[in-house]
């Protein structure tokens, strides 16, 4: 089977970023949350100003934005915990609905979705998918999100396929569960669940301590093996395999692989404003009640010297698979202290 042959489904929901015509932002609304998951980047939870007017300045900032580059614009609304305070989420996504963009993901941990608000999320037409996180098996995961965290998670999956929305799965992927990836997709495939996405731990925020969850390359290796033997098995679910390194296991496949976003076609969007390379990469680059995403783009020194390939260091410098990897600057940053160091993890000879 290949993703043409999927049937029944609009092809919209599996679609990914296209790097010439779009641009994405992932959107964090608010700090607050209700889990206290262990392998979490959030430093702080700290109840947060979050008010509609304020949502509003900034959604209406990154359209302009979008505007001036000529670009479609695909965003990732977060948090924390985005159905803390459902209303003022309403309220975004009405004002969303008549901006210029093209699609909406709401990444959500799942436990305060009613079927009145699923029901209500229906009415979004750019609203792509619903994506919530499980982190293996049962036991594993109730052990990093939270008793009976798999079964309400699985509720909500349950609940949202019946209402007819798509739903994806987020997994972060370490030392203390990468051998529950198989096992764990074979159980999304029997909840009918579109989408399942494997991406690296990296030690921060709250959890920059569990250095021993940090995979070794031989076992990234093995992790990303299988999920590609897996994929081109079946796509019940549908792996995404848009994440560095992936292209080492096949360059050819279109599929699978994709180019670092730092300074490519992404930033993150925190709830102060603050605005960062990525959210694993926790460097502000600047404020958008301060100036303009726009000029944060295009004068930033960080991000002109991350776009130089260039300036990468170790195996990743000169290697031929830079225009679709560059290895993640996340990763090298958490745990070399340096974003234009070696991908630690990369498996590739030098």
């Amino acid at each position: 089977m290949s993703i043409d042959d999927l049937t029944g489904k609009s092809n919209s929901v599996f679609e990914e970023l296209n790097y010439d015509e779009e641009f994405y932002f992932q959107w964090h609304i608010t700090n607050e949350c209700n889990l206290r998951c262990k392998h979490c980047y959030h430093e702080s939870y700290e109840k947060d100003d979050v008010n509609i007017k304020r949502l509003i300045e900034i959604a209406d900032h990154l359209c302009f934005a979008l505007n001036k580059w000529g670009k479609k614009g695909s965003f990732s609304i977060t948090g924390g915990e985005p159905l803390m305070n459902s209303e003022i989420l309403f309220q975004l996504l009405d004002h969303l609905e008549t901006r210029n963009i093209d699609r909406i993901d709401l990444l959500t941990n799942g436990t305060l979705l009613t079927d009145n608000i699923i029901h209500r999320l229906k009415e979004y037409k750019k609203l792509r998918r619903l994506q919530l996180s499980l982190e293996g098996l049962q036991d594993t995961n109730d052990k990093i999100r939270g008793i009976n965290s798999y079964d309400r998670t699985f509720d909500a999956i349950d609940n949202i396929k019946r209402q007819g929305l798509a739903v994806s799965i987020m997994m972060t992927v370490g030392r203390h569960n990468h051998d529950e990836v198989i096992p764990l997709a074979e159980e999304l495939a029997k909840h009918d669940v579109d989408v399942f996405i494997i991406d690296r731990f990296i030690p921060e925020g709250q959890s920059s301590k569990l250095t021993s969850w940090v995979l070794s390359p031989e076992e990234i290796r093995e992790v990303y093996t299988k999920a590609y033997e897996y994929f081109k098995r079946t796509l019940k679910p549908r792996f995404l395999l848009y994440r560095t390194l992936f292209c080492l296991l096949n360059p050819d496949d279109h599929h699978i692989g994709a180019i670092c976003s730092v300074g490519n076609n992404a930033l993150t969007i925190m709830p102060n404003g603050d605005v960062l390379p990525c959210r694993r990469l926790p460097i502000v680059l600047g404020n958008l009640f301060e100036t303009t995403l726009y000029d944060i783009w295009y004068t930033s020194p960080f991000l002109w010297e991350i776009r130089n390939p260039g300036n990468l260091k170790g195996k990743c410098n000169n290697c031929e698979y830079i225009p679709i990897c560059r290895g993640c600057r996340a990763v090298a940053y958490a745990l070399k202290g340096d974003y234009l160091a070696e991908d630690p993890q990369c498996w590739k000879e030098k």
